[in-house]
């Protein structure tokens, strides 16, 4: 939908964005702000983001990040999130999935990954994502069932624990491990140049003067 359509589709009650502001309307899209809540994977809590101000993630850490809007889908109404390309160009990548289908009530819950080499903080409030609508040419027949929790607010249970469940070592852990790695080799290198090498040569000279000795005389 074009600016225009967005605002046509408010005003006959098919789509609502609770706490909308007329800034955040682009030509085709409307930007979402970030909310109060989220959860990034190094931490046990969810994080209040309102009370902190913003939210930090770590290079290679996964997170959960809510939208300050609600949003609520008529049965002719669909959704496409994406990142806006500010934080795209940081590094940050969509984890979640990014349609968003009819009858669909409550925030919206963005799953991000920073594959950048440093820390990306996004300030409370601050628009990080964006979001397309789409009039669909007829009703659909059966309405997105939704997520209570959602529609109160609040991330589901179910993203908490399988965020909560990712064992694998994030990419600032494998990039300490390499840097370490990196720096062991260095100082074997050093050593085997200073010590080993000299050792080495000098038992070959030793070894090669004796020869020459014997044949000498």
């Amino acid at each position: 939908m074009t600016d225009g359509e967005i605002l046509e589709m408010i005003e006959k009650g098919e789509l609502v964005i609770e706490d909308f502001l007329d800034s955040n309307l682009e030509p085709a899209s409307y930007d979402m702000r970030l909310g109060k809540r989220g959860i990034v994977s190094h931490l046990e809590k969810q994080i209040d983001i309102e009370r902190e101000r913003g939210i930090t993630i770590n290079p290679g850490e996964f997170a959960l990040l809510t939208t300050l809007e609600k949003v609520k889908l008529s049965d002719t109404v669909a959704a496409h999130i994406g990142l806006r390309s500010y934080y795209a160009r940081k590094g940050l990548v969509l984890l979640s999935g990014p349609q968003v289908d009819p009858g669909f009530e409550g925030i919206l819950v963005i799953g991000v990954c920073n594959l950048s080499p440093r820390k990306i903080t996004i300030d409370y409030e601050d628009r990080f994502c964006t979001v397309e609508f789409h009039k669909l040419s007829r009703a659909v027949k059966r309405l997105y069932p939704g997520i209570e929790e959602q529609a109160k607010g609040e991330i589901p249970k179910v993203d908490k624990d399988y965020l909560r469940t990712l064992e694998v070592e994030s990419l600032s852990e494998m990039s300490e491990s390499i840097r370490q790695l990196s720096s062991s080799v260095g100082t074997l290198t050093t050593i085997v140049y200073k010590v080993i090498l000299p050792i080495i040569t000098a038992t070959f000279v030793a070894v090669v003067v004796g020869f020459l000795k014997l044949i000498i005389f």
